[in-house]
């Protein structure tokens, strides 16, 4: 028996949340930084250069805490610089 089973209808009959379509910007996809829970330093040890980057765990707009997923500074830089903002007035001692 594998490790996946067959969907049902919520037995109580609770809708299901639809998750909402990202906004399309530049032909991409765009979707919205709700809050920046988390931050922390990131090396790839693969890497021939070795380099540190400040990653952001980021809860997006519309979506569950199963969704959250580290993103780097540049993927936020243009769209959340206010949610980014007021992450460091929160938790100023945060990479």
């Amino acid at each position: 028996m594998g490790m996946l089973e067959p969907y049902h209808d919520d037995p109580i009959g609770r809708p299901q949340l639809a998750m909402p379509a990202p906004d399309i910007v530049d032909i991409k996809p765009s979707y919205v930084v709700a809050e920046v829970i988390d931050s922390r330093w990131y090396e790839n040890p693969k890497s021939k250069f070795p380099h540190h980057f400040v990653q952001y765990l980021v809860a997006w707009e519309g979506y569950g805490p199963e969704e959250n997923c580290w993103e780097l500074f540049e993927m936020l830089e243009g769209t959340a610089m206010q949610t980014l903002v007021n992450f460091h007035h929160r938790y100023p001692s945060k990479p």
